[in-house]
């Protein structure tokens, strides 16, 4: 029996490595302003409609949590119209280069296989140093001169003119190019972002490990997290003279139909092929079939955000280890001396003048990378924080640049680090993201906006006969909950709203006027923000003390009234209609709730809720 339950928990265990997502949270549970990042909605949509991207997905890390995740328009625009999901896998380019290659290298490193003081040569014997014109003075080129992109070899490769001399794909004669071609400084003395350094890390992890820089990808890095829709993706061109893959993608299974229709396309081609699934990246599609350390990552925000937890954590996440804390710091750290003043880390980029996506208001220790199609990641270990923003710019054509757009995105991102000014309780932050989830409030929409009486109402719509009345309520909230969540209503200009709130604030013994203060104050907002909403004020509903459920609204049956009485006046003032439901729903002559319509002294049954709908449904026309 107890050999039964270890083989059932093992594979349990290993089910679970699998399918693995960050914890979902409110931007304000973990320091954040939610109405401070819709700054990066208005930013990114605007982009949009101004035809500079056909969508995007944005998620940002904060304290090892996903703290916002959002898609914004299509994943494609040629030659029809996908919308963008969260799920949607991108084409990452050279945030390849960090997001795997460096952390590859790292972990070779870590364990004994690789110095980074090594001469290239050493792996790669073919690989020739550097030598000066008149041949007098030498200079060893070493891997970490290949990390910081310091090592002289020129940016970029002649793709056609390879692809002539050794056909495609062809890895070792792209290898052999690289091994003689011309350096262009002595290294450590400047700095080229140059993809050949990378292609180079890629050949000394393959003969390190005796494995694809896939293959090593896969089982030390993708799997350990359970990034399972990250994976490179080797292609070849048919005879037709089309872009095609030659093997599935490790997502395949997990996905029905075509795994290609999770993936955001790229570039259209002079033959009129547009890009899905096959490196946009030339070198790494042509010469090296999709499977390059410059380029070929293909990964979805969910997975990076996994990656990014774990850089955030020392190398670590949900129990399980890809580096050391020693290993994360020294890769996101400028390495001292000659090559400090260009601002590079052993494969990421900290300051140089290609770190305009981290923006101007994170932290001096933010590390990142930026890809040709796109994407961007940034980490910025101070303040436990990761933006990940990717977008597929080159689609259907290349020509559109996103520098400024990611670098107004995390400023934004940065200037939302902020302490909310009220905290609430869970059930209030899950209700919160449930509304982030659902479509967008639009100037159709008839909202019920309260507390738990509103939520427990359920589907209003279906109640009314009407799809556009939408349930905003939760359980136990108050007044400045709703007022801290009209950022998510106010925007879309509803056509109506119905506001009934204020018991919650009862039974935290705020005064009548304390409470008729703060609906005053909401009032005021929603006038503000929305003019053009009709607003109805719905009185407070009676309890009944006799269930004995709720201490907190012991004596208090008579508060109610008087807040009602309040409330009517405060409609007058400010020129809106005050629905008096509290008599429909007491007992002949009192101010107690009638037992028939309630379970425990405050909520209602079904009846009450008939009542209630009875009461307005008029309105909603």
């Amino acid at each position: 029996m107890k050999k039964l339950l270890f083989i059932l928990l093992s594979v349990l265990s290993i089910q679970t490595v699998g399918a693995q997502t960050l914890e979902r949270v409110a931007p304000e549970q973990v320091g954040m302003d939610s109405r401070r990042l819709m700054y990066t909605d208005e930013l990114i949509e605007t982009a949009i409609a101004n035809e500079e991207i056909p969508g995007a997905v944005l998620a940002v890390v904060k304290d090892g949590k996903m703290a916002y995740l959002k898609a914004y328009g299509n994943k494609r625009i040629y030659p029809n119209k996908e919308p963008m999901t969260t799920q949607t896998v991108f084409d990452m380019a050279s945030c390849s280069k960090t997001i795997s290659t460096a952390i590859c290298t790292m972990i070779l490193v870590e364990r004994g296989k690789i110095r980074l003081s090594d001469a290239v040569s050493v792996y790669i014997p073919e690989f020739q140093n550097w030598v000066s014109e008149d041949g007098k003075e030498k200079k060893t080129i070493r891997v970490a001169d290949l990390l910081t992109h310091t090592s002289g070899l020129p940016s970029y490769g002649p793709t056609a003119k390879l692809e002539e001399e050794y056909g495609s794909p062809n890895p070792e004669g792209l290898m052999k190019y690289i091994s003689t071609c011309k350096r262009i400084y002595k290294p450590q003395t400047n700095w080229t972002y140059s993809c050949l350094n990378f292609i180079t890390l890629q050949n000394i992890i393959e003969k390190v490990s005796g494995q694809t820089l896939r293959e090593f990808a896969r089982e030390n890095l993708f799997d350990v997290l359970g990034m399972d829709y990250s994976d490179y993706l080797p292609t070849v061109r048919d005879k037709k003279g089309n872009w095609v893959n030659t093997s599935d993608a490790h997502w395949a299974k997990l996905v029905e139909g075509d795994w290609h229709d999770i993936i955001a396309p790229t570039e259209k081609q002079a033959n009129g092929q547009v890009l899905l699934g096959q490196v946009h990246d030339p070198l790494a599609r042509i010469m090296n079939g999709g499977i390059s350390g410059n380029a070929g990552v293909f990964s979805r925000a969910e997975d990076l955000a996994i990656l990014c937890a774990a850089l955030q954590n020392g190398g670590e996440w949900n129990g399980r280890r890809i580096l050391s804390p020693q290993g994360v710091k020294a890769m996101r750290t400028v390495p001292r001396g000659a090559v400090e003043e260009f601002g590079r880390t052993l494969g990421w980029d900290n300051y140089s003048a290609y770190a305009s996506n981290q923006g101007a208001l994170f932290g001096r220790n933010t590390y990142g990378h930026t890809g040709y199609t796109g994407t961007s990641v940034i980490i910025d270990p101070d303040n436990n924080t990761s933006v990940i923003l990717l977008i597929n710019a080159v689609h259907p054509v290349d020509g559109k640049g996103v520098v400024r757009l990611r670098s107004l995105v995390a400023n934004t991102v940065a200037a939302s680090i902020c302490p909310a000014p009220r905290a609430y309780f869970p059930h209030y932050y899950k209700r919160f993201l449930q509304f982030m989830d659902e479509p967008a409030i639009t100037s159709e929409d008839i909202l019920m906006l309260g507390d738990s009486l509103t939520e427990g109402g359920g589907d209003w719509g279906k109640r009314f006969g009407k799809e556009n009345v939408v349930n905003r309520g939760i359980v136990g909230d108050e007044v400045m909950g709703v007022y801290d969540r009209l950022h998510q209503i106010l925007p879309g200009k509803p056509k109506k709203l119905f506001l009934l709130i204020g018991t919650n604030d009862v039974s935290h013994d705020l005064s009548t006027d304390s409470i008729v203060g703060l609906i005053d104050k909401t009032i005021t907002r929603i006038q503000k923000e929305s003019p053009k909403t009709k607003l109805y004020l719905q009185s407070l509903l009676p309890i009944n003390e006799s269930f004995g459920r709720y201490k907190k609204m012991t004596n208090k049956t008579y508060q109610i009234p008087e807040i009602n009485a309040r409330l009517e006046v405060l409609a007058k003032e400010k020129k809106i209609e005050f629905i008096n439901l509290f008599p429909l729903f007491t007992e002949k002559g009192t101010n107690v709730l009638r037992k028939e319509l309630t379970f425990d002294g405050l909520h209602l049954k079904e009846e009450g809720y008939q009542i209630w709908v009875d009461a307005i449904k008029k309105k909603m026309k």
